[in-house]
């Protein structure tokens, strides 16, 4: 007999402990809230192997596709915060208040890959096979692919990439993006962990996802890529564009040209230079070295604003060279016929020669000119690759020459520091990078600022702030009695997810908490952290049941009830 690896999809011998393709073990046991290994969707169309990588919005698994017997992956619906699944089942199980949320959040991600289905024509893609709604979610198959990583590739290519290498790679790319973005989709989430690179030498774009997790302050949690996300993704006020799109693809550009990734938005606050190797920025051309500084400008509205334009930047050299070297080509056909021509057509023939070269002069001094002049005295950017002090443009904008003091907004209530900064010009309050964790801020007061307190700066100057998540351990608080409502909500104050379980008590009525499945009250866990509460499901008072019968009887009803009250409360806060 035979039987699936659900590690590959392949068929091993049923007496494989571990799969002899790819090692999975079979012993293994998907853990919850992902679907359990061999899960079918679509009435057995797909076979639901391991899971391979989950964020916030979804979790893909790789499946098998029964009809065409082929591996595909399978993307479900799976918000982190706001759902569960039972432990009996594959049904997704979402808390009352949170169902408004959900089945927003929900159709935006139907919406956004059927529109994503669409596009067959965006080259760099992924592949979009079926899209359906089962369990109390939405699935989304794609096409597997084998696919490298680029870090990998690049790694494997000396570390970096020269231009004429990266051009030919990149440029699909662009044009994707740009397709997508005319079609109203965002990706939002570009960076070397995004993109992969096919087995025949192209880049393919991965993980595509809903605005919504792409951004702080939304009711997803937001997962941003260091370096590669624009400082208006770290910013809840901030509205993301096209131009947010450009940073991300501009900064994976620059890690393929370089090796390196720009620096993190707070770095960049303080410093806006692009720092490249020397050797590397030597063999840069000035106008790519021009495009990646205006692609990757911190203000948004100093960026590049349109693929459009950012291929023009990237292109309006080579076109030139073109141009010029279709001028300057040798006629290799007349000289073939050289001994055929007579000789006073030879003599004519050679004079008219010369004028190809002077164009070709003619043009490469123009260029000359053009891209000197433009490189000197014009370029914005050229402030952004030098190893000089000297402020560029934007660093001198709307001054107006009286000093003011930097107030000490640490320790102070985000709310009311946005107040205080709305009854003054002396700057504008920006909160600029994602909120982090801190043992001595509480949760929702400042946590840092820049430019430090009580130094001198110019007024109008941009005040930027991080606020506190507060502390990263959290303390279990007392749950014992509560009713669950009661227990999710004292655990969801401390940004705990919470999800349960249930038995039999003596002493702790039905309904409510007895404690702790697998920790004790007061207990310290890191934000975020899964809990599961044991829900009492009463005593056992079957009078006339021998103790053996009460223990088989309280197994059997365990099981019934668990699964009852499971469909009903199964939760997540």
């Amino acid at each position: 007999m035979s039987k699936i690896c659900y590690g590959c999809m392949n068929i091993i011998g049923d007496e494989d402990e571990k799969c002899p393709n790819c090692g999975f073990d079979r012993s293994i046991r998907q853990s919850l809230p992902f679907l359990p290994l061999g899960a079918k969707l679509q009435d057995g169309k797909y076979l639901v192997g391991k899971k391979l990588s989950s964020n916030n919005e979804s979790t893909k698994y790789i499946a098998l596709d029964a009809r065409h017997e082929t591996p595909v992956i399978v993307r479900e619906f799976l918000p982190n915060g706001l759902c569960a699944r039972s432990k009996e089942g594959c049904d997704i199980k979402v808390k009352a208040e949170k169902t408004a949320v959900y089945k927003r959040l929900l159709n935006k991600f139907l919406d956004y890959n059927r529109t994503l289905a669409r596009l067959k024509d965006c080259t760099a893609a992924c592949n979009i096979l079926d899209i359906f709604t089962e369990n109390n979610t939405a699935y989304v198959v794609e096409e597997q692919e084998e696919l490298t990583n680029l870090t990998d590739y690049v790694r494997r290519n000396g570390g970096h990439l020269d231009w004429d290498e990266a051009k030919p790679l990149f440029m699909p790319l662009l044009t994707t993006l740009e397709e997508l973005h005319k079609n109203g989709i965002s990706h939002y989430g570009v960076g070397p962990s995004n993109v992969k690179v096919t087995s025949d030498g192209k880049l393919m774009l991965q993980n595509f996802s809903i605005a919504d997790m792409r951004k702080v302050g939304t009711d997803l949690r937001s997962m941003l890529i260091s370096g590669c996300s624009a400082p208006e993704q770290y910013d809840k006020f901030s509205l993301l564009d096209e131009s947010t799109e450009i940073y991300g693809f501009t900064a994976v550009l620059f890690y393929a040209l370089t090796g390196t990734v720009p620096d993190d938005v707070e770095k960049r606050r303080n410093d806006n230079k692009l720092l490249i190797n020397s050797g590397i920025n030597k063999k840069l051309p000035p106008y790519v070295r021009s495009a990646l500084a205006g692609g990757l400008q911190f203000e948004q509205e100093k960026r590049v604003q349109s693929f459009a334009d950012l291929r023009a930047k990237l292109f309006a050299a080579p076109s030139v060279k073109a141009i010029q070297e279709e001028l300057s080509r040798p006629d290799v056909d007349d000289d073939d016929d050289d001994d055929n021509i007579p000789k006073s057509k030879k003599k004519k023939r050679s004079g008219n020669s010369v004028l190809p070269g002077v164009i070709s002069c003619i043009v490469s001094l123009v260029l000359f000119v053009i891209v000197g002049t433009y490189w000197l005295q014009g370029n914005p950017f050229a402030a952004m690759f030098s190893p000089s002090d000297a402020s560029s443009d934007s660093d001198v904008e709307g001054v107006t020459g009286e000093v003011v003091t930097v107030p000490n907004l640490v320790g102070v209530k985000y709310e009311e520091a946005v107040e205080k900064a709305g009854k003054t010009t002396d700057y504008q309050l920006l909160k600029a990078v994602e909120e982090e964790f801190s043992n001595d801020v509480p949760e929702g007061y400042i946590a840092s600022q820049f430019p430090e307190a009580y130094t001198e700066e110019t007024q109008g100057y941009s005040l930027y702030i991080t606020v506190s998540k507060g502390a990263k351990m959290r303390e279990l608080p007392v749950i014992q009695g509560k009713t669950v409502d009661q227990a999710a909500q004292l655990l969801g104050d401390e940004s705990f997810v919470t999800s349960q379980s249930f038995e039999y008590s003596e002493s702790i009525k039905k309904g409510l908490v007895i404690g702790y499945d697998a920790h004790n009250e007061g207990d310290k866990l890191e934000y975020g952290s899964t809990i599961e509460i044991k829900v009492s499901l009463g005593a056992d008072t079957s009078s006339k049941a021998t103790d053996s019968d009460r223990r088989k009887s309280s197994d059997t009803d365990t099981d019934s009830e668990e699964g009852a009250e499971s469909s009903e409360a199964e939760t997540i806060e």
